[in-house]
């Protein structure tokens, strides 16, 4: 039997959850920060989920064996949230895009929320 997980007795209840939008504000750079290698995946701890902490602990350390093949150094991306755009498929559960411009270039960070334990939880993040 496959058990949703929005009715697991963890989801909050969605009237109880805050504005999600300062919590993918947040997210969405420190995302690419981390990859970059200037922000530590630990500092994003509580408000992912293990799976999405695991993978992007993976990523991180690929891009940084990358980054010492190539003999380059971290730097911090300077970002501006050009656009940010959520829906709710369902109640508890948030999906956004936001798009974030550097100098260099302009990447989509798509960010899956559920509420869990009274808060925001991501469950779902994907840099394209």
């Amino acid at each position: 039997m496959k058990v949703d997980v929005l009715d697991d007795a963890t989801c909050a209840d969605p009237d109880s959850l805050p504005d999600p939008t300062q919590q993918i504000r947040f997210i969405a750079p420190a995302v690419v920060e981390i990859i970059a290698g200037v922000r530590g995946v630990e500092q994003l701890g509580a408000v992912l989920s293990e799976e999405v902490y695991l993978r992007l602990r993976e990523r991180a350390m690929l891009a940084a064996r990358v980054r010492r093949l190539r003999e380059e150094r971290n730097s911090r991306p300077a970002m501006l949230i050009r656009n940010l755009r959520m829906s709710s498929p369902r109640p508890g559960v948030v999906e956004s895009v936001v798009l974030l411009s550097s100098q260099t270039r302009t990447r989509a960070v798509a960010i899956r929320l559920e509420g869990r334990y009274n808060r925001w939880l991501a469950t779902s993040v994907t840099i394209i």
